[in-house]
Parts: structure tokens; sequence; C-alpha cells
């Protein structure tokens, strides 16, 4: 067996005790830069576990190790509130990178997104080139609250 099947996407409700680990993670990567409490960040997360609705939290799992996180969110940009669900926090641990478990993450959402009936998928980034090669389409370019812009992709479920 290779090492992206022997990774496991899971459910954060089904690991309850990974919260604080993978909070941490969203909170050094993208909200401690926007000043935002790292409390905050666990209180997101433990209000992101879910089955049957949005948001949800899943953890990508190696040997009983959390290497990654995604999110599905109601909205991840201020500025666009007519579009949801979007995908979020995709993130790998650096020495698990480009070996799949992203892309691991990434068919998981687009899996539950497909079963709670949503028509597509959005996420904001500032990757170049990533997205495209899994079947995102860029969308727009839209304003963010600190001035700057961000890129919006769309996946067609």
């Amino acid at each position: 067996m290779n090492f992206i099947e022997q990774v496991d996407i899971i459910n954060l409700l089904d690991d309850k005790k990974c919260i604080e680990e993978v909070s941490e993670w969203i909170w050094n990567e993208w909200s401690k830069k926007n000043n935002a409490k790292k409390e905050d960040v666990i209180y997101r997360s433990e209000h992101s576990l879910n089955y049957d609705t949005i948001p949800q939290m899943y953890i990508a799992k190696y040997n009983n190790e959390v290497i990654g996180v995604v999110s599905i969110w109601r909205n991840d940009l201020t500025a666009r509130q007519d579009l949801y669900p979007w995908m979020a926090t995709l993130l790998v641990k650096p020495e698990y990178r480009n070996k799949g478990v992203g892309k691991k993450l990434q068919k998981k959402c687009i899996e539950e997104c497909r079963r709670l009936k949503y028509d597509s998928l959005y996420l904001i980034t500032e990757h170049e080139n990533y997205y495209e090669k899994t079947g995102w389409e860029f969308l727009e370019k839209a304003p963010l609250d600190n001035g700057f812009y961000t890129k919006i992709y769309k996946y067609k479920l």
C-alpha cells in the first residue's frame, strides 16, 4: 500500500481531541497575522463539528499523526455573502506536502458538498496554478477587508 492510501480523512467530530492542535495550525497560518485570538479559532473549530450540515472540518491522519486539515464553511469572504459553501483552511504539514494529501482533503470536501446537495464549492487563495490542476475555475478577484485583493475559485459539483 502506498503512502496516500494509508492517509485517512476523518471528520473532526470523530476525533475531537485534535481540535486544539489543528486550531493552532490555522491560527498560526492565517489568523495570527490578522490579530485574531487563538481561543476564537478554537471556538470556531468546536462549532464546526457536524455531519449533516456546514460548517465541517476534516483532518488527514497518517500513523495516528494529524498531518492536514480542511474546512467547509458557510462563508470565507465578507464581500461575497451570496456564495456558499466555501472550502477553507486547507493546510498540510510541510513534510507531507506534494504527496497528494491536499488533493485527498479537497476530494473529501467535494464529496461532502455533493452529498449535501450543493451545486458549487468556492475558495479564496493567493496560490498560483495549484487549484486549476484539480478542476477549480478562476471566478474573479475580490476585495479583502484590508484593502488587498484575493482570487475566488469555483468548483462545479
